[in-house]
């Protein structure tokens, strides 16, 4: 099979709806079509779009000049295969753009608060929650509230005045109050595990992110902040990988073991 073959199959099994490709794969089984330009074309009428007729036909024009002179049913099985891939692939890595900005209804993205809302929400097992900030978000901590009592697993891992050095100016219990700080385990990044620079001064915990159900992550420009929910630009992926989620506890439970991160 040749190397524009191979990439016209992989562009009908990317692009056509269901309903046209499962049309085209019967074409394709159900005739012993060899190949010809006038089959070509009685199989190209049956479309009426125009655009995927000629997607299909770029296909067809491959096939022709194919060297291996693949029949027809032999097309069809590599498309049905083309397309499962397609689809574990896709089921295996789903990302969504996530940002706090304008409103702009003509993109596709999802706005950074209702994101961390729908991820609290939808928690049933254990929520793992990384901020530099954390401040003045009540819907946010209404909503851990509520993950706790139907069973929740949360970890919180943030920068406070302490483990920061006077980095930001609020603690995390000015936001959560004691209830939802008994009941997470806290972790924090202690001064005397930080790299330091020649003038002594140390880095910063600056990751952002969130990890449901070790399923779903969500990596963010936006602290849990009032600011970053609602006034400023910020910008996000949140990754549908089990994979990606794993590594990311994975290496979060490595901090912890060798305590650069520590309870509270």
């Amino acid at each position: 099979m040749t190397t524009p073959l191979v990439e016209q199959i992989y562009r009908v099994a990317s692009i056509l709806p269901p309903a046209t490709f499962n049309a085209l794969l019967e074409s394709l089984t159900c005739e012993s079509l060899g190949g010809d330009v006038a089959q070509s074309d009685r199989l190209l009428n049956q479309f009426p779009n125009a655009t995927f007729r000629r997607i299909i036909g770029d296909l067809l024009t491959a096939w022709q000049q194919d060297g291996d002179r693949w029949d027809s049913r032999s097309l069809a099985l590599a498309l049905q295969t083309s397309r499962q891939a397609i689809a574990s692939t896709r089921e295996a890595l789903n990302v969504e753009l996530v940002w706090t900005g304008p409103e702009l209804s003509a993109l596709p993205v999802r706005r950074t608060d209702r994101v961390l809302l729908q991820l609290i929400e939808q928690t049933q097992q254990e929520l793992t929650i990384v901020s530099f900030a954390i401040y003045k978000i009540p819907e946010i901590a209404t909503a851990l509230r509520l993950a706790l009592d139907r069973g929740v697993t949360l970890r919180i891992i943030a920068e406070t005045p302490t483990s920061g050095d006077g980095k930001i100016p609020f603690g995390l219990a000015a936001t959560f109050g004691t209830e939802i700080l008994q009941r997470a385990q806290v972790f924090v990044w202690p001064l005397e595990k930080r790299s330091k620079d020649s003038s002594g001064k140390s880095g910063s915990l600056h990751i952002k992110s969130v990890i449901c159900d070790r399923r779903h992550l969500f990596i963010t420009s936006a602290n849990l902040t009032e600011y970053a929910l609602s006034l400023n630009l910020e910008l996000g992926v949140l990754i549908h990988s089990p994979t990606l989620a794993h590594q990311v506890i994975d290496l979060l439970d490595n901090l912890i073991e060798h305590l650069y991160l520590v309870r509270t």
